[in-house]
């Protein structure tokens, strides 16, 4: 039974989700399509020149009717990086954000490359530069890191095989997205496989101290791999590829997802859930410039103390009661904002400028 309720945790959390997401992100490949399958394999496979853009990513969730949610929970991050060089944090300025039935809230990171910035509820925070540091170093341990098994550059590194995950790909047409012309493809995906390779991922992120904060787990067993794959349904991938280029300009995930335990209470007895990641702008210069001012990280550290309090009492406690401000955390009630910010993630379907837009909502009185 521990083993039983360990697995049901693992298949639920946010954090496995979101490791899903990052995984697909890296790579993706089948048989089916000849044209389709050599698409996938030069867009997912070999070198591609990303200096700079904006990267939108966001996590949808959809309870069934009979949940303690009353709409989706939806987590994005969105904005503008530029690259310093292998082996370096880019530049970058990114929003993240985060809606329950409880509440919202978003958090901007900023990145200069040699230092760190937060900025919550108006007000900016530099962190620490040992953390900082932490990062960056952590970041050059996964670029340079060595890796047995097939693939190159950074698939290689982390031992994927990206020719096991999809089935049956095929061309769907070309379409106009993210700036530039492409291939829309469309793909099942064998499960297995896929955690497969999530599993290998996991390890290298844990030995590197990528996963250190417990948000991941270090791996998943075999056996807890095969039952999740048992209660994933409707597993497909979309994926555009620049027409020229080859690079990624979108990829959406969807699949339908059995629970049970906490997680049916939570989300129903199944739920779907949407992954979406586009770029824009590829190589065009991104402008990123620190705050002009900033008070100690050790203030922002204590509001963030209050809003996990927050989101955990709102997850755990009666969701949807919420009518108004939680107070310092920052979260807001669903009444008015939780409903315009997860129609707004919506309607963005993983456009960045639009979801830039939406997290303006956030903070909407």
């Amino acid at each position: 039974m521990h083993d039983r309720t360990r697995t049901r945790k693992l298949r639920v959390g946010p954090g496995l989700l979101v490791a899903v997401g990052v995984s697909l992100l890296l790579a993706a490949c089948g048989s089916g399509d000849n044209r389709a399958t050599n698409l996938l394999r030069q867009t997912f496979t070999g070198a591609h020149k990303v200096n700079s853009g904006k990267l939108g990513f966001s996590l949808t969730i959809t309870p069934s009717g009979t949940s303690a949610l009353k709409g989706p929970l939806a987590i994005s991050l969105s904005g503008p990086f530029q690259s310093l060089g292998s082996g370096r944090l880019p530049k970058s300025d990114f929003t993240l954000g985060l809606s329950t039935s409880g509440g919202n809230v978003s958090i901007a990171l900023l990145s200069t490359g040699t230092k760190g910035y937060v900025s919550f509820q108006g007000q900016s925070y530099q962190m620490p530069q040992a953390t900082f540091q932490q990062l960056e170093s952590s970041f050059a341990q996964l670029g340079s890191s060595s890796a047995s098994g097939g693939g190159t550059g950074v698939l290689g590194k982390l031992g994927i095989q990206p020719e096991r995950w999809l089935v049956n790909p095929q061309v769907v047409g070309n379409e106009f997205f993210g700036g530039a012309s492409t291939t829309h493809i469309h793909a099942g995906i064998n499960v297995v496989a896929l955690l497969g390779d999530l599993n290998t991922f996991l390890k290298r992120a844990s030995s590197v101290g990528a996963s250190t904060s417990g948000n991941l787990p270090g791996g998943i067993p075999r056996a807890e791999r095969n039952q999740i794959a048992s209660e994933i349904h409707d597993p497909s991938l979309d994926v555009w590829t620049g027409a020229s280029d080859k690079t990624l300009r979108r990829l959406d995930l969807k699949l339908r997802l059995d629970t049970s335990g906490q997680g049916a209470a939570l989300l129903g007895p199944t739920a779907s859930l949407l992954l979406s990641i586009q770029y824009s702008q590829l190589n065009q210069p991104q402008r990123i410039s620190p705050p002009a001012t900033v008070a100690p990280f050790s203030e922002f550290q204590a509001k963030l103390k209050v809003l996990v309090a927050d989101l955990q009492s709102g997850l755990t406690g009666g969701l949807g009661s919420s009518t108004g401000s939680t107070g310092s955390g920052g979260a807001t009630g669903s009444s008015p904002n939780y409903q315009k910010y997860s129609q707004c993630i919506q309607k963005a379907a993983g456009d960045v400028g639009k979801m830039q837009k939406c997290a303006s909502l956030l903070g909407a009185g």
